[in-house]
């Protein structure tokens, strides 16, 4: 099961790729995400693995996510597994005109897929609203 988000910001891609770099602030702004941890030392790559902890349909989880592909500014994609249910979240950043189009979402299956495909839906389109939010009022 697939879903996704997608959004145009009005910035760089560069700037929208600081704040997405920054996840230990990612609970600061975005309501859904509780704590996210950098697991590994350093900067992000392939192979880094971070601990996201969120609350989706009214549920806490938490996740240990690796990186399995990665091209700074450009797309970050990560696997997990949690309850029977593998999740492969991402986020890919397309310069367009100026601007950004954010894309956020994921792949599911296993025996919650359903739900975490509902859940990982809800959290894509908060994180991309709540990511504009953050930085066309910063501008």
């Amino acid at each position: 099961m697939r879903f996704e988000s997608s959004i145009e910001i009005n910035a760089p891609t560069q700037k929208v790729w600081a704040l997405i770099d920054k996840l230990e602030e990612w609970p600061q702004w975005m309501p859904s995400i509780k704590k996210i941890e950098r697991v590994s030392k350093g900067p992000l790559t392939i192979g880094s693995q971070l601990a996201v902890t969120a609350k989706v349909s009214g549920l806490t989880v938490t996740l240990l996510m690796t990186i399995t592909e990665f091209v700074s500014e450009r797309t970050v994609v990560m696997k997990g597994k949690s309850l029977g249910t593998n999740l492969t979240r991402f986020y890919n950043l397309e310069p367009v005109n100026g601007k950004t189009k954010v894309t956020i979402g994921g792949d599911v299956s296993g025996a919650l897929a359903w739900m975490a495909c509902r859940g990982g839906k809800k959290v894509s389109a908060e994180i991309a609203q709540a990511a504009k939010k953050k930085i066309e009022r910063s501008a």
